[in-house]
Order: structure tokens, then C-alpha cells, then sequence
């Protein structure tokens, strides 16, 4: 969990947000504004505030001034943290300065050398809090106001440092040499494309409990990041924060609800595709009983946007794992720990472009709810009309005493149902480290090994498979032909033998390793 804080919280997060706004600062420049003069800064500032707001700059949180042959864009949000103080929070945050040179193509040539320094404590429920951030950066790249984003942008980041402290743990974390760097280029329909990598070397974290005599260490050797947007309607998306700003009142954007949902429906699907993978190598983790290592352990995750066939997909891989050699660990765990593995699930199937038209259709903000009840079985039958499904790919976990292999797909809507094939390797191995382990109920264990081995058939490379094809609405599950009861192992064999098959399906369940 503190590493997932750590992450929400790292430089890369806050590189997006200063970027972001720099991005539209910059968007909002006049295309004629080549030289720089107070003029020019008045120019900018006047039609930033158009896009977010005159709000950042009344109060003192953004300022663009004239600095030699560049605007100087300081983003400072001291006067908004002294606010929290009547919360019971103290924070500060170094200010931000950009140094933008407009360049006579019209980009702007982009450099900053403002280090990431931020802390905040307080209480959250009556229990004290702190957390300190420190990374000294660098920046550079180009803006093209054409497409509303940096075409290139490079970070780097000579370390960084994190602080927490709260009622239930101390943490401490580092990272070394960081670096990122950002591409976009037009996309279609007035969309950009946005793709991103980063790096950084030598990440440590240390969790200290208080409430539970806990200490965990976290280190690897190195990480990398890369992520993708495809044709991101970023230009609308500048636009509707604009409109948000610029409302003193809720009323004013209600009465402009109208143009919103014509200019939102105009850029669906907003995005065509979103992914990203983070990658930790020469893992380890120090536990109680010693240190768990993993050779890499990298989680992608990729998503569309509001499109027919709209799709979510996570993909997690390992490998290198190994167990701390300790006497809290049997021997007869080691053959049994998968030392590989990976797994691959995507939901897809829906028709999210449908379904997102409609809400905005019918929408309305001066109504409750804004959207009618009465059209949730259009909504339903949207989501069903695509056949919406999770699919396995191929994943695969690797043991020294055998591999277990899965792929398969399930319909989610109106049922359940749908097959999995399932293979294994050297299942004799695996029952004998099972034999050899000393647990309750290892009798059990075995006969249901022994069962399952009975049901598999043997593949064309000589690994066991198994067929499931399976009906939850129906409680209906058959493997490899063989209908199974619900609780009764014996009608597997019944069924197999009155079906003439049992001779062949106990020959290769027999063979099968």
C-alpha cells in the first residue's frame, strides 16, 4: 500500500501537473507574440485567464512576467497552502518558475531548473500526519501550440526523497538518477498523440509500524515507465475546464448545457487508446523471515476510449522469484512456488460510444436525477447488444516441479458461461512435492489431485489439458466432454463410461504428465 502512496505521489505526477499547465499557458499565447515585451505578458496572462480562470492570477498562484528574451511563467502556491491552516494543516510547496522562448515558427522553446520541494502535516480524525518531498530537477523541450502540447519534453531528476510519517507507520523512500521524456505529434480530428517513457535507478522504501511491530524493506534496482494516448481531444478538454473557470455561478454552465453536450458528443470518443506499463527490476523485499527477490515484475494496464467496442485490459508478469531460505519454509515448498508467471485479462465487448451518446442525450442538469430512470433497460440493452466478455490469454505460471497454463473466455451479460483450457506439465512432480509436504488433510489434497488427473486428456505436446466449459447460471460444468454433477465426483466417471469414452479419457489421464 505505501508503495502505491509512494507512486501517487512522485515526481512523474507532478511533472504531469506543472506540464499540464504550462501546456495551456502557453496554448493561450497570441499567435502574432514573437517578442517579448510586458505587453506580450499582459497578452498571455489575459487569455490564460479565459481558459482556468482570472482566479489563479488574482490570487497570486500564477504570474507571467518578462524575463530578458523569455516569459517567465511562476507557478506559486503559497498563499492558497496558508489557507489550510485554519484546517489544522501546515504545507509548503517551492514555487515553479518556466523560462518559454517564443521561437519564430511559433513554438516556444521551454526550460526550467525549479526543484520539486514540497511537506505538508497536520491531523487526519485526531491522528498527527506529516509527508516531505525533495527531487532536484531539470527540464527542457519545445510547445507547438498547433497541437496544444509539448512535441518534445525531457525531465530529469538527480534523485528524489520521501518523508511519511502517520499513527501507524513511518516511511522512508529514495529514488536515484530519474529521467522522462514526453512526444506528441497531431493526431486526427483535431486530436494529439501523447507517449511517454521514464526511468529511474535505485528505489528504496522502508515501512516501520507503530500499531504493529512491523518492518518491510523495498528496493529495485530500476524501474521503467512508458504510457500512450491515442488522438486525446485535448483542445475540448482545454476548453470545458475553460467554460468550468469562468463560471461564477453553477447556473451559468447549466444554461450552457446545450453547447456543452453538442461540443462533448463532437469529440467522443475523447481518446482512441490509453496504455501504460511500469516495470521494477532486481526486486527485493525484506521480510521478518528474510528477503523475497523477484528478477522483474512489470503491471500494464491499456484502455480505448468511448468507442463501439470499447475494452479494459490489465496484464501482470514475474519472474526470478525466490523465497527467503528460512526454517518458517518446508523444503517441500520450493518445487511447488512458481518462479515465472504471467496473467493477461481484458473485458471488452461493450458498445461504450452507444451508451456514452445516450447519457449525454438525455442529460439534464436542471432535473433529479439528470438522467430519467426510465432509461436504464436501454442503457441495459446496450451493454448486452455487444456481448460483453472477459477473456484469459494465454498465462502461464512456471514451478520447478511443473507449469500450469490457462486460456479461455466468459460472457458477463445476461450469463455466465463460456470455456477454459487448462494444461499442466509434469503433474507426477507435482504430486510428489504435494506427498512430501507435511500438512493436514494431505489425503485430501492427493485424491483430489488424483481426480483431476483422471479428467485430463493428453495434448499433442504431452501436457495434461483440461476442456471446462461451464454455465454458472446452470450450475452446468463438463470437462473434456464429461459431464460433471455438482458435488459428485462419481458421476464424472459414470458419465464418461456410459458415453463409451472412459477407456480412452482413463488412458490419457493415466499418461498425461
Amino acid at each position: 500500500m505505501q508503495l502505491l502512496r509512494m507512486k501517487r505521489r512522485s515526481p512523474a505526477a507532478r511533472l504531469a501537473f506543472r506540464s499540464t499547465l504550462l501546456a495551456a499557458t502557453l496554448l493561450s499565447a497570441p499567435a502574432f507574440a514573437q517578442g517579448v515585451s510586458a505587453d506580450g505578458a499582459k497578452q498571455l496572462q489575459d487569455s490564460l485567464a479565459k481558459t482556468f480562470g482570472s482566479g489563479l492570477f488574482e490570487k497570486g498562484i500564477l504570474s507571467i512576467t518578462p524575463q530578458g528574451n523569455a516569459y517567465a511563467v511562476k507557478l506559486d502556491l503559497s498563499a492558497t497552502l496558508a489557507q489550510l491552516k485554519g484546517a489544522g494543516v501546515t504545507a509548503s510547496f517551492d514555487p515553479i518558475t518556466y523560462l518559454a522562448t517564443p521561437n519564430s515558427d511559433g513554438t516556444y522553446a521551454v526550460t526550467s531548473e525549479s526543484p520539486i520541494n514540497y511537506n505538508f502535516s497536520g491531523s487526519q480524525g485526531g491522528k498527527p500526519f506529516a509527508m516531505k518531498v525533495a527531487a532536484p530537477c531539470k527540464s527542457s523541450g519545445v510547445f507547438d501550440p498547433k497541437i496544444s502540447t509539448f512535441s518534445t519534453y525531457e525531465t530529469t531528476c538527480a534523485s528524489m526523497s520521501m518523508d511519511m510519517d502517520d499513527a501507524e507507520s513511518t516511511v522512508t523512500a529514495s529514488m536515484g538518477a530519474i529521467s522522462s521524456k514526453l512526444t506528441g505529434t497531431a493526431g486526427s480530428a483535431g486530436g494529439v498523440n501523447i507517449s511517454t517513457t521514464g526511468s529511474a535507478t535505485d528505489f528504496v522504501e522502508n515501512i516501520a509500524g507503530k500499531t504493529k511491530p512491523l518492518t518491510i524493506k523495498v528496493a529495485a534496482k530500476s524501474l521503467s515507465t512508458d504510457g500512450k494516448i491515442d488522438n486525446l481531444q485535448l483542445t475540448t478538454v482545454l476548453e470545458f475546464i475553460g467554460m468550468a473557470a469562468n463560471s461564477k455561478d453553477p447556473k451559468e454552465l447549466i444554461a450552457k448545457q446545450a453547447e456543452i453536450k453538442q461540443k462533448l458528443t463532437a469529440a467522443l470518443p475523447l481518446w482512441n487508446n490509453l496504455s501504460g506499463t511500469t516495470k521494477l527490476n532486481e526486486v527485493t523485499i525484506d521480510t521478518p523471515i528474510g528477503p523475497v527477490k523477484l528478477g522483474s515484475l512489470s503491471y500494464g494496464v491499456g484502455m480505448t476510449g468511448a468507442v463501439k467496442n470499447a475494452s479494459y485490459g490489465i496484464d501482470i508478469k514475474y519472474d526470478g522469484l525466490a523465497l527467503p531460505q528460512s526454517p518458517a519454509i518446508p523444503s517441500w515448498v520450493a518445487p511447488l512456488v512458481p518462479g515465472d508467471g504471467n496473467i493477461d485479462v481484458k473485458f471488452e465487448g461493450v458498445d461504450l460510444e452507444a451508451i456514452t451518446k445516450l447519457a449525454i442525450e438525455n442529460f439534464d442538469a436542471t432535473k433529479d436525477p439528470p438522467i430519467p430512470n426510465e432509461l436504464t433497460p436501454q442503457f441495459l440493452a446496450l451493454f448486452m447488444a455487444g456481448q460483453p466478455h472477459v477473456t484469459l490469454a494465454p498465462s502461464t505460471f512456471t514451478a520447478p516441479a511443473g507449469a500450469v497454463s490457462a486460456e479461455g473466455q466468459m460472457s458477463v451479460m445476461p450469463s455466465q458461461k463460456g470455456k477454459v483450457t487448462i494444461s499442466a506439465t509434469n503433474l507426477d512432480q507435482i504430486i510428489a512435492a504435494v506427498n512430501a509436504a507435511q500438512v493436514p488433510n494431505k489425503e485430501s489434497a492427493l485424491m483430489g489431485i488424483a481426480l483431476i488427473k483422471g479428467l485430463a486428456k493428453t495434448g499433442a505436446d504431452g501436457k495434461a489439458v483440461w476442456d471446462v466449459d461451464f454455465d454458472a447460471g446452470t450450475k452446468a460444468v463438463s470437462v473434456n466432454g464429461q459431464v460433471l454433477s455438482p458435488g459428485n465426483g462419481g458421476g464424472a466417471g459414470s458419465g464418461g463410461a456410459d458415453e463409451g469414452g472412459s477407456g480412452d479419457d482413463d488412458g490419457d489421464g493415466d499418461n498425461a504428465q
